[in-house]
C-alpha cells in the first residue's frame, strides 16, 4: 500500500478501549494482558487505543486485531521500527541480536544467519537430533506409563527442545546447562512486565525485581560466555558441525573480511538459547493437551503414523508424508502463538485502516487477536486442523495474514522452517509410542516475551 495515497484519505480517530477511571487498562493489563487484547478486538474493532496508567504517567498503545494491516505494519521496517518500550527492553537484556536489530544492522546479521538455517541444512544437520532427543524422552517417559502416572508436558518438551537446540546451538550435551537456565524461567515474564509497564523502575535502581532480574540474566549470559570462550580454546573443532561453528567462522558476502564479535555471537545464541526452546515446547505442550483432549483427532494422527511410519522411528522425508500431524501443530500455534504480539512504534504519521496513527505511536498487531477472531474464523476458540486441509495456494482463514504465528514481513523469524520441522517430528515420536489424556479442560498461559504455559499440563500416558 503506497504511503502517501493512505495519508492522503480522510483518517478517522481510533477509538479508546473503556476501562477504568484514571488508571485505564493497567490493573487489567497485568491481570490478564490476552484478554485485554481480545476484549478490544470485540468491543472496539480492528484497532482499538489503549490507555495504561494515570494521565501524566500514561502510556497508550494501539492494538490491532485486523489481518488487513498487518502488511502494511510488519511489512515496511523503516516506516515501522522495533523502539518500543517492550523491544528497548528485551534489547537491554538480551543484547542486539536478530530478534532487537534493524535498519542496516539487521540486514548485516540476516547475510551471515540464512545460510545457516536453510531448508537443507535443518533437514540434513538438525533433524536427527530432534529425533534423537525425542527418543530419549519416550524412554523416560515408559517408566512413567508403566506406574500409571502422570506427567508435565509442557516440562518435558521444555527438556527435550532445550537438550535439542543445545546440540544444534553447541553440537554437546546441554546436562549441565540445562539446571543453570530453568532456573532462571522467570525472566521471559520479568521482561515482559516490564516491557508493558509505565514507565518501569529503571534496572539500575536496586529493588528486589530488578536484583532477581540482573541475577537471572547474569546466568544465563555466564551459560552463554563460557561455552563461547570454551569453544575459542579448542582451535581443533570442527567449525562446521553446529550453529555455535557456523557463527564463529562466518563472513559478510558483501564484505569477506566483516566477521561477528564474540560479543555479537553470545547474543545471537543468547537468543537462539531462549527463544529456540521455549516456543516449540509451549507449541508441542499445547498440541499434545489438544489431542489428549480429542480421542477423535488423536486418532487420525495415530492412524497416519502407523500407515506411513510403520513403527519406524520417522525422519525429515517423512514430515511431508504426514499432513495430519503437520495441521495439528499449525492449528496448536493458531490457538497459542508463540509470538503473541508484534510491536512496532510509527516513525511517521500514517493511517492504518482507515484510522490516524500519530507520529511515534506503539501499534502492537496481535497474533492472539486475529487468530482467535470470530471475524476470520469459524469457531475460532475450537480446535480443528482441518482448517489447514486446504488446496494449494488457499489461505487458512481466507487472508494471508490470518495464520501468521512467524511474524511477516522482511523480520519473519528466521528459526521458522527449524520449529515446523521439529515440531511434527517430536510429536510423531511421541505419539508413535503412547495414546495420551488428560484431565484438563482448557490450558493456563501466560503471556510473557513469549506465550507459554502458566502451569504444569498433566498428560496421562497409555503405551500403544
Amino acid at each position: 500500500m503506497n504511503r502517501s495515497a493512505t495519508v492522503s484519505a480522510a483518517p478517522r480517530r481510533v477509538p479508546t478501549l473503556p476501562s477504568a477511571p484514571v488508571i485505564g487498562a493497567a490493573a487489567e493489563i497485568r491481570r490478564d494482558y490476552l484478554a485485554t487484547v481480545l476484549r478490544a478486538a470485540r468491543d472496539v474493532g480492528d484497532i482499538a487505543r489503549i490507555n495504561a496508567g494515570p494521565p501524566g504517567w500514561r502510556t497508550t498503545f494501539y492494538s490491532v486485531s485486523s489481518p488487513a494491516a498487518v502488511p502494511h505494519v510488519l511489512g515496511q521496517p523503516d516506516l515501522y521500527v522495533k523502539q518500543t518500550a517492550a523491544y528497548q527492553e528485551v534489547r537491554q537484556a538480551l543484547g542486539n541480536g536478530m530478534l532487537t536489530s534493524e535498519g542496516d544492522e539487521w540486514r548485516r546479521q540476516r547475510r551471515f544467519l540464512a545460510p545457516i538455517f536453510t531448508p537443507r541444512r535443518i533437514a540434513t544437520s538438525y533433524a536427527a537430533i530432534m529425533v534423537e532427543e525425542a527418543q530419549r524422552l519416550v524412554e523416560r517417559w515408559e517408566t512413567t506409563a508403566r506406574n500409571d502416572a502422570t506427567v508435565d508436558a509442557h516440562a518435558g518438551m521444555i527438556e527435550v527442545t532445550s537438550r535439542s537446540i543445545g546440540r544444534i546451538l553447541f553440537g554437546a550435551d546441554m546436562t549441565t546447562a540445562i539446571p543453570r537456565i530453568m532456573r532462571v524461567s522467570y525472566v521471559n515474564e520479568a521482561l515482559l512486565l516490564r516491557g508493558i509497564t509505565p514507565h518501569a523502575t529503571p534496572m539500575w535502581i536496586p529493588t528486589p525485581g530488578n536484583r532477581r532480574l540482573s541475577a537471572g540474566l547474569a546466568e544465563i549470559r555466564g551459560v552463554v560466555a563460557d561455552i563461547v570462550a570454551a569453544r575459542r580454546a579448542q582451535p581443533a573443532h570442527r567449525e562446521d558441525e553446529d550453529l555455535l561453528g557456523l557463527l564463529l567462522s562466518a563472513r559478510d558476502d558483501e564484505r569477506s573480511g566483516d566477521r561477528l564479535t564474540d560479543a555479537e555471537i553470545a547474543d545471537q545464541v543468547l537468543i537462539f538459547l531462549l527463544a529456540g526452546h521455549e516456543t516449540t515446547a509451549s507449541t508441542l505442550a499445547c498440541s499434545l493437551v489438544e489431542l489428549a483432549r480429542s480421542a477423535p483427532w488423536q486418532s487420525v494422527v495415530h492412524e497416519e503414523l502407523a500407515a506411513v511410519l510403520g513403527g519406524r522411528p520417522i525422519s525429515s522425508a517423512d514430515v511431508a508424508a504426514l499432513p495430519w500431524t503437520g495441521r495439528v501443530v499449525r492449528e496448536s500455534m493458531r490457538l497459542y502463538p508463540a509470538a503473541h504480539s508484534v510491536g512496532r512504534r510509527a516513525l511517521h504519521e500514517d493511517v492504518l485502516c482507515g484510522y490516524r496513527i500519530p507520529a511515534g505511536s506503539d501499534v502492537i498487531i496481535s497474533p492472539w487477536a486475529i487468530h482467535r477472531s470470530p471475524h476470520v474464523w469459524r469457531d475460532p476458540e475450537m480446535f480443528d486442523p482441518r482448517r489447514f486441509d486446504l488446496p494449494d495456494g488457499q489461505s487458512p482463514g481466507g487472508h494471508r495474514y490470518a495464520w501468521f504465528p512467524f511474524g511477516a514481513g522482511p523480520h519473519t523469524c528466521v528459526g521458522m522452517q527449524l520449529a515446523l520441522l521439529e515440531a511434527p517430528l517430536v510429536l510423531a515420536t511421541i505419539l508413535q509410542a503412547f495414546t495420551v489424556t488428560t484431565s484438563l479442560t482448557t490450558i493456563p498461559l501466560l503471556a510473557a516475551v513469549t506465550l507459554r504455559p502458566s502451569k504444569p499440563l498433566p498428560v496421562r500416558l497409555e503405551p500403544r
